[in-house]
């Protein structure tokens, strides 16, 4: 966000996304199936971003100098192995959608308008940061935390959750630690 790295930078991260986020809507298609309300309304399509990843990555590329997308790091790896691993525990599985969703419909917001702003991207580059179908950020996000207090999670359930995002939180660094690694190789190599 601080105008330091590059399209290829964005481009490698995009690419980390696309296989996290593939991973957890598919977690979430079956977990919308096997689950009953109020689970299964929280997780929302609206939300889903892997397609737009996806279109953004076939637009962002080229202009970024890569070919194809980039291999997925052991961070990311592991982080989507995590995400399978918990898809049948639904307080776990709401944890890592918490996290990720709410996260795009937060910061990610300025995040895209940074992204923007410093690599000259266009909103073809960026569509995973709009919602089209979620009209009023706020009020949507207001009306999720209303529909997470009231899944009637237990004590247990509800400590697992808070665990599980914290473990999200620490995979999700690991990505940004292994990229960082990368984008520093690339650089030395360039030299």
């Amino acid at each position: 966000m601080g105008g330091r790295r590059s399209r290829t930078d964005y481009a490698l991260l995009l690419s980390q996304y696309e296989r996290i986020y593939h991973q957890l809507e598919d977690s979430v298609a079956l977990a919308r199936v096997t689950s009953p309300a109020p689970v299964a309304d929280l997780f929302d399509p609206a939300l889903e971003r892997a397609p737009f990843i996806r279109r953004d990555l076939a637009n962002l590329l080229p202009v970024a100098g890569l070919d194809e997308a980039p291999v997925e790091l052991p961070a990311t790896r592991a982080y989507v192995l995590r995400i399978a691993e918990v898809e049948h525990d639904h307080a776990r599985l709401a944890a890592h959608h918490y996290l990720r969703y709410l996260g795009d419909l937060s910061g990610g917001q300025a995040i895209g308008r940074m992204v923007s702003r410093h690599y000259g991207l266009t909103e073809e580059h960026l569509s995973m940061y709009r919602f089209a179908e979620i009209e009023k950020p706020k009020v949507y996000k207001d009306g999720y935390r209303l529909r997470l207090d009231s899944l009637g999670l237990t004590t247990e359930q509800e400590e697992a959750f808070i665990g599980e995002a914290r473990l999200g939180f620490q995979h999700n660094k690991a990505v940004f630690h292994q990229l960082d690694g990368l984008s520093r190789q690339r650089a030395g190599a360039a030299v």
